[in-house]
């Protein structure tokens, strides 16, 4: 006999967790306190929709992506029963970055290192795509256990993140300013970090004729030109500009550039070359984001760069220790030749 709905099927209608999510959140909590054992029949579709007074096609999808997932499985005119009561200790995690690039290279290697042998991790892509991002999102919502999530900033992201179970998400990186505290996870505070670095190295920056922040068309992180503007705004005796088009951009001699895009990088590099400038003396060069090669680049190239090791540390000590904190990723600074 199929179990009660009133002790499997638990359904809120005030919360955001859309109804199919929630059926399926039901039954894998069945599985996992004991209530639901191998071979037992869950409550029908009829009988479901009946009690909550909810629409079938709900239920249909949530018993057909327990079924994708291998957690149930039907027989006609028998009803779904469970197939699988497995309770791994592993984390099963969704790991969905915007890029593959160096830096995040760091912070996934850092990530897996400190998960060790306790979670298994599949990493996937979206490519600042909205599209791409909603579809593996809702793709793979009920395939895994935990979802590190760099989210693409959009007026659908929060939509599209409520369809996961919240107390299995963590935000990484990006969405600080947008969502605030809403969700568990490590962040990175751009606006915060850019204006202290400044800060930081304003007496140096009197040794320069212009400071440039160099942002390409190709960059998203629009908080970092608010925190750029917001030191200059309280630091008015340097001339400070903001360049977006970046790719016809010549520097001139005297300028501090801030360089988002290594592909603008290696533009001033050349460019100090063929001006026999030296970087450092004719051109100041502050690169984003430490990578081996700043190293040596040019006799080595000053970074400023959030600390993706330490932000991978920390996110895997978030989804090991299931908390829901709320970390703020330190950034760093390597004073090179550059500058």
């Amino acid at each position: 006999m199929p179990k009660e709905e009133s002790t499997i099927i638990k359904i809120d209608t005030d919360k955001s967790t859309p109804i199919y999510r929630q059926i399926i959140e039901s039954v894998q909590q069945g599985i996992e306190s004991g209530k639901l054992k191998l071979g037992d029949l869950i409550p029908s579709v009829n009988a479901t929709a009946s009690r909550f007074s909810i629409a079938r096609g709900s239920i249909f999808k949530a018993y057909d992506e327990l079924r994708t997932a291998g957690v149930i499985d039907s027989i006609p005119g028998k009803g779904y029963f469970v197939i699988n009561t497995s309770k791994s200790k592993k984390k099963n995690i969704f790991l969905l970055l915007s890029t593959y690039n160096p830096y995040r290279e760091v912070f996934y290697n850092a990530f897996i290192d400190k998960l060790k042998n306790q979670a298994s991790v599949e990493i996937y892509f979206h490519h600042h795509n909205i599209g791409v991002f909603e579809t593996l999102v809702l793709n793979h919502a009920s395939h895994y256990n935990t979802f590190v999530i760099m989210p693409e900033i959009h007026k659908r992201t929060a939509k599209i993140l409520s369809k996961l179970n919240q107390q299995q998400l963590f935000v990484l990186e990006t969405g600080l300013s947008e969502f605030g505290t809403r969700y568990a996870g490590v962040y990175q505070d751009y606006r915060k970090d850019i204006y202290s670095f400044l800060a930081s190295i304003t007496k140096r920056l009197a040794d320069y004729q212009r400071v440039l922040l160099l942002f390409s068309s190709n960059m998203r992180n629009y908080q970092t030109i608010k925190g750029f503007e917001d030191f200059f705004e309280d630091h008015p005796q340097f001339e400070a500009k903001v360049i977006q088009e970046t790719q016809n951009f010549e520097p001139s001699r005297g300028d501090l550039c801030l360089v988002l895009d290594d592909n603008d990088l290696v533009q001033l590099v050349l460019y100090s070359k063929e001006h026999n400038w030296k970087l450092g003396d004719d051109l100041g060069v502050i690169s984003y984001n430490e990578t081996p090669l700043k190293r040596v680049i040019a006799d080595g190239i000053s970074t400023i760069s959030p600390d993706f090791e330490q932000m991978g540390k920390n996110m895997a000590d978030l989804v090991l220790q299931k908390q829901h904190d709320h970390i703020v990723n330190s950034f760093l600074f390597i004073d090179r030749g550059s500058f």
